[in-house]
């Protein structure tokens, strides 16, 4: 049940607004017009890793929540965090009262959002998944887990600084989004970590019968192996980035945005 609905001016041509509820208050970012595509970060970084996708809010209704425990959005641990994370998406959109939307999960974040498109397929117009995996299933990306949790219990800060300067090489976004991830609530953060290390969503990948966009970058292949799983799904795309790792909505957001907006246009419209 949302308590209260509260609207400030941000960066220019941005609303930020909130949601306040039981467990907390969840602000997120809201611009352009159109279809609403819902952007899910991954543990840590919050709203502003997809700074770049505001571009696309000449086209479609852009929101970008920093998800409990994130950012400036506070809330009490809950038991599975994944599951939370899918009803503060479900209050922002009741909130909104979007009929339909698009959900796009980054990394970690897409098992947040599989897992919305799993409760709510009515509501799930498209999914997208950037660096999607259903569990992790390569030696690759166990060890890249492995080794960012064994980081993050030794300096936060130099976690939070390792991934902003990974994610660009602009100067002044890289202090936006090391800034950012020191405003989370370090205890969330890696429960994120941990619950999305441990989440196996591959049983029911059939149930996701919407249109399923799967972006990877190239090079990234401890990542884009794990596009097998979602051959199950009836209606699944692949698209590769040539040249690009896993960064794509901050390091390649040209090509990526366009890839969405391509996505949309030809599967949706």
């Amino acid at each position: 049940m949302i308590l209260a609905n509260l609207t400030y001016p941000c960066r220019r041509g941005v609303n930020m607004k909130n949601i306040q509820y039981e467990n907390g208050t969840v602000y997120y970012d809201l611009y352009g017009k159109g279809i609403p595509i819902i952007f899910i970060h991954p543990p840590g970084m919050g709203r502003r890793v997809f700074d770049r996708q505001q571009k696309l809010a000449d086209k479609y209704l852009i929101v970008t929540p920093d998800l409990s425990g994130h950012g400036i959005s506070s809330s009490s641990i809950q038991y599975s965090i994944i599951e939370n994370y899918v009803e503060e998406l479900k209050q922002i959109i009741d909130n909104e009262k979007f009929e339909e939307v698009i959900i796009c999960g980054y990394s970690a974040g897409g098992a947040v959002a599989q897992e919305f498109a799993k409760a709510y397929p009515k509501i799930t117009k498209a999914l997208i998944l950037s660096g999607g995996y259903p569990k992790v299933a390569t030696i690759g990306l166990n060890l890249e887990y492995k080794l960012g949790m064994k980081l993050f219990k030794k300096s936060q800060k130099t976690l939070a600084r390792v991934l902003a300067n990974s994610h660009t090489k602009d100067k002044g976004y890289r202090e936006i989004l090391y800034s950012h991830m020191l405003k989370s609530d370090f205890a969330h953060w890696y429960k994120f970590y941990d619950q999305t290390y441990h989440y196996n969503g591959v049983t029911d990948l059939d149930s996701l019968t919407m249109p399923l966009l799967l972006i990877y970058g190239a090079n990234a292949f401890w990542i884009n192996h794990h596009r097998v799983y979602y051959e199950r799904c009836p209606n699944h795309h692949v698209v590769y980035i040539n040249n690009a790792f896993h960064q794509l909505p901050t390091k390649h957001w040209q090509p990526f945005n366009q890839i969405i907006s391509e996505f949309i246009d030809s599967k949706l419209i």
